[in-house]
């Protein structure tokens, strides 16, 4: 291997383009372990080809919604959201059986709730609560109109190993209340989310 040992590469006067490597070039290595390649302020990276290694994958990511039957919720009792299925968790990260989201990566993380309810008895209060281990987080607070859906989305930081999420609802129709399920193909109550920084 030979090697070249120089301060500047620079195209020649009335060039304005510089080619590195050409058809005999599969890989072009910028420095080694321990370097610092510096780009200066004002340059432009301009990629038309496929970049990997480089900014965050976002995941931890889920899906998880009421598939396959109703859940009827109590009146005046705020009670656990059973997501009992999924559409996909890539980290493995969220349980149908506890219907927790644990997050293995530590970060902070986009969560939505989405709750339908199955009733068209009105109601005063109809709440959706994004909760943080036991602690309520966030809340949404809406009237339930003929099948109302609650949404409740919020940015939780997570610990990656034990802080999880639950979602529980709470209404007063006066008496129990179904909520939906995944229908026709449609998702119309659910948990999502995914990391969005560490």
């Amino acid at each position: 291997m030979s090697k070249i040992q120089v301060d500047t590469i620079d195209t020649r006067s009335g060039t304005a383009t510089m080619q590195i490597g050409s058809t005999n070039t599969s890989t072009i290595n910028l420095g080694v372990s321990g370097d610092t390649v510096n780009i200066p302020s004002g340059v432009t990276i301009a990629n038309a080809g496929t970049s990997t290694g480089f900014g965050q994958t976002n995941t931890p990511y889920f899906f998880a919604y009421r598939g396959s039957s109703v859940q009827s919720i109590p009146n005046s009792t705020l009670t656990i959201v059973e997501f009992n299925a999924e559409l996909y968790d890539s980290g493995s990260c969220f349980d149908t059986s506890t219907y927790k989201f644990t997050p293995n990566v530590a970060g902070k993380y986009w969560i939505n709730a989405t709750v339908r309810m199955g009733t068209s008895t009105d109601a005063s209060s109809c709440q959706v609560e994004i909760f943080k281990n036991a602690a309520s987080f966030s809340r949404v607070n809406m009237n339930n109109v003929h099948y109302t859906s609650i949404v409740n989305s919020t940015t939780i930081d997570m610990n990656g190993s034990s802080d999880y999420i639950q979602v529980k609802l709470y209404q007063d129709t006066g008496g129990a209340a179904n909520i939906q399920y995944n229908s026709d193909s449609t998702y119309q109550t659910f948990l999502q989310g995914f990391l969005i920084a560490t």
